[in-house]
């Protein structure tokens, strides 16, 4: 982890990843439950809102070249002060990981895994995750350039198919009688998208961070129209009172494809196992990146030096399991999972203006003090 380096576009995958990983799978139920219809509506607003907390982000960076968050937050909040914000964020990460892993193994339980054990699922997944996070973000950002063409593909070929079972009833009328709803699904909305954050631990190993940026926005485009096409796809296609009650609407979403009949009528009818499949790799990179996220945060609450980071990384496998193993209900995980992401709002318009606004006024206060001098 010490000789890290990525190329500015590596970005871009990173930032997609991240944004694109268990939420995809689950936002649209919690969305329609809040918002019916108009869930897709929720979705557009949360990606503005999105955008707001992006551009925070993107200047809080900029203003702290070669620090990552987990630094930036000791840095400019103080040690102690800074040390505590630094834990509140690192026990949010962490938890937020196992609930991730949890209902991704349910996902692959009921789909692929029908009779491996859910506690080896979840066991193999955070083995697999860890042993590439101890290779540093080089080789994480290196396995995400090979997979993240695999699983964008196969949405955009899953919205593109789903076409055929559109019923516009289902979004009419658009917006009536129904405005505080709308915008009250917005905020789990961001919390789905809110995955580019972890960019913030990744920034400082660009090369060129400059060039880094168009880089990130454009990971972040292509993640939130996906996200709004696939909300739209999912509430098309299932009335909201049948939406709601689908755990998993992206996977359900291919399963409600017909194609006449023959080798197609068969191919169909696992299509969803096949997504889950291919969903794998986009788990792995947003979880894979996530973790690394948690390494840093450790590392720099109990000043681990960084040969000694991979220790870190190893201590992960417990750690993660213990959460994954405690929570013994799919429905309990999924809530769990919704109520984190909508948390996320703590941190994008939190922690992160606030971190923002204490390095302008520490900023200045340095100026003066070499004018002084």
């Amino acid at each position: 982890m010490e000789n890290d380096k990525l190329l500015p576009v590596q970005i871009m995958p990173i930032v997609s990843s991240t944004m694109m990983g268990v939420s995809i799978l689950t936002i649209q139920r919690s969305l329609s439950s809040i918002a019916k219809g108009d869930a897709w509506i929720s979705m557009i607003l949360g990606v503005i809102l999105g955008v707001f907390s992006a551009i925070f982000l993107y200047n809080l960076l900029r203003l702290n070249p070669g620090l990552d968050l987990a630094e930036i937050i000791v840095c400019q909040a103080g040690n102690w002060v800074g040390r505590l914000f630094l834990l509140s964020t690192t026990i949010y990460i962490l938890i937020d990981i196992g609930l991730s892993l949890k209902v991704f193994s349910f996902a692959l339980k009921n789909f692929l895994l029908d009779y491996t054990p859910i506690s080896v699922v979840s066991f193999l997944l955070i083995i697999v995750i860890v042993s590439v996070v101890v290779k540093g973000i080089t080789v994480i950002a290196g396995v995400t350039d090979i997979l993240y063409p695999f699983f964008v593909t196969s949405l955009v070929v899953l919205i593109a198919m789903s076409t055929v079972e559109f019923q516009k009833a289902n979004i009419m009328p658009i917006i009536y009688g129904n405005i505080q709803n709308t915008f009250k699904g917005s905020l789990p909305a961001f919390g789905a998208i809110s995955g580019y954050g972890a960019s913030s631990y990744v920034m400082k190993y660009v090369t060129e961070p400059k060039k880094a940026f168009k880089w990130f926005f454009m990971g972040f485009g292509i993640s939130s129209i996906l996200y709004i096409l696939l909300t739209l796809a999912t509430t098309l296609v299932f009335v909201p009172e049948f939406l709601q009650k689908l755990t998993f609407p992206t996977l359900f979403l291919s399963n409600a494809i017909e194609f006449g009949t023959g080798f197609f009528e068969g191919f169909f009818e696992r299509l969803e196992a096949f997504m889950v499949l291919i969903w794998i790799p986009a788990v792995f990179t947003s979880v894979g990146v996530y973790t690394f996220a948690s390494v840093r945060n450790f590392s720099v609450l109990f000043n681990i030096k960084p040969k000694f980071q991979k220790y870190v990384a190893y201590a992960h496998i417990p750690l993660l399991f213990a959460i994954t193993h405690y929570i013994k209900s799919q429905i309990v995980a999924t809530n769990l999972m919704d109520l984190f992401d909508s948390l996320s709002i703590v941190l994008g318009f939190g922690l992160t203006p606030l971190l923002l606004v204490l390095t302008l006024i520490n900023r200045r206060r340095r100026a003066k003090n070499e004018v002084k001098k």
